[in-house]
C-alpha cells in the first residue's frame, strides 16, 4: 500500500464494525481554537469537532464574522489577552492557550488552530484513549491538504507532530511565545497518534505573512541578548535545521516517490525564513523593518 493510500485511510471515516464498536457520543473534551479574523476557515474547524462537549474560541479581537460563526456553533468566546491588547497580531501564543486552560471545564483538552480541522480517524483515536481513562498527552501530526483535496504525503516539515491533545491533569501550563507547547508533569505518558489534523494549504503570500509575524516575535525574544546568543541560537541552530531540511528536500524531489509532495515554492520559503531569522535577530539589525 502506498503512502498516499495509507494517509487517505487516516482521514476517511470507517464503518461502526471497522471502528470496533466505537460510536460518536459526545466526548468530554474542551476544544481550544485560537482565532483572529478567522471567518474564512472557522466553520470547517468547528464542524469537525461537533462530537466534543465544549468548544472555546479564544479570540484576539476579530472584526469579521468569526464571533458570529462561533456563537452559531454554541462555542464559548474567550479573550486572548487584556482588552487594550486585543485587535493586534498575537506575540505570545502560550498566553492565549493558557487563557483557554483557565476557562476549560472538561478533563481532556484538544488544541487547534483556526486554519485546520480534525480528521475522523483522529477523533476515533481520541475516543479510544478517553475510554481507557489514563491521563496522558498525545502528539498529533499536522498534514497539508492541496486545493484539489489531495493530502500532502511528503514534506520536509513532516512528521510535524504537536502535543495538542492531553488530559488536564497531565500538564501545568503552556510555554514558549511561538511554537508553543504544554509543559508536562513528570512521568506523563506520551502517545503518538496516526489520525491527523488537516490544514488546507494557503497561498504563498498567506504563508509569507504568517512567517513575517513569527519573525517579529522571534526578534522580540532576542532583544537585549548579545552576539553569543545570536551565534548559538540563531546562526548555528538555524544552519543545522536547514541543512537537515535540505537533505530531506533532495530526497523528496530527486528520488521517485509515490504520493503527493508539498509544492516546491512552499518548501523554499522555509529557507527564506531561516535566512531572515538570522538577519533580523542580529544585534545590529533589531530595530529595522522586517519585509
Amino acid at each position: 500500500m502506498s503512502d498516499s493510500e495509507i494517509l487517505q485511510q487516516l482521514i476517511t471515516p470507517r464503518s461502526p464494525a471497522e471502528r470496533g464498536g466505537v460510536g460518536f457520543d459526545r466526548l468530554p473534551i474542551s476544544v481550544h481554537v485560537l482565532t483572529w479574523n478567522s471567518g474564512a476557515t472557522l466553520e470547517k474547524t468547528l464542524n469537525s469537532v461537533r462530537e466534543c462537549e465544549e468548544v472555546l474560541v479564544i479570540d484576539g479581537g476579530s472584526t469579521d464574522n468569526t464571533l458570529e460563526i462561533a456563537k452559531r456553533f454554541g462555542a464559548t468566546i474567550v479573550q486572548q489577552r487584556s482588552t487594550q491588547d486585543q485587535g493586534k497580531p498575537l506575540t505570545d501564543f502560550s498566553v492565549a492557550r493558557n487563557a483557554g486552560l483557565e476557562h476549560a471545564t472538561k478533563p481532556w483538552i484538544l488544541s487547534m488552530d483556526s486554519d485546520e480541522y480534525a480528521s475522523p480517524v483522529l477523533l476515533e483515536e481520541i475516543h479510544a484513549i478517553i475510554e481507557k481513562g489514563e491521563p496522558c498527552a498525545c502528539k498529533i501530526p499536522r498534514r497539508y491538504v492541496l486545493p484539489d483535496g489531495f493530502v500532502v504525503t511528503h514534506a520536509t516539515t513532516y512528521p510535524n507532530e504537536r502535543l495538542y491533545f492531553f488530559n488536564r491533569d497531565a500538564v501545568t501550563r503552556w510555554i514558549k511565545p511561538v511554537h508553543e507547547r504544554p509543559e508536562l508533569k513528570p512521568g506523563t505518558k506520551i502517545i503518538r497518534l496516526r489520525g491527523a489534523s488537516l490544514a488546507p494549504l494557503g497561498t504563498i503570500e498567506e504563508y509569507r505573512r504568517k512567517n513575517l509575524q513569527y519573525l517579529e516575535i522571534e526578534r522580540e525574544k532576542s532583544r537585549g541578548k548579545g552576539w553569543g546568543h545570536w551565534l548559538k541560537y540563531r546562526v548555528w541552530h538555524t544552519f543545522k535545521s536547514r541543512a537537515i531540511a535540505l537533505v530531506k528536500l533532495l530526497w523528496i524531489w530527486l528520488l521517485p516517490h509515490r504520493g503527493v509532495r508539498l509544492p516546491l515554492r512552499h518548501e523554499l520559503l522555509r529557507f527564506w525564513y531561516g535566512w531572515k531569522l538570522v538577519v533580523t535577530t542580529m544585534p545590529t539589525k533589531r530595530n529595522e523593518t522586517i519585509g
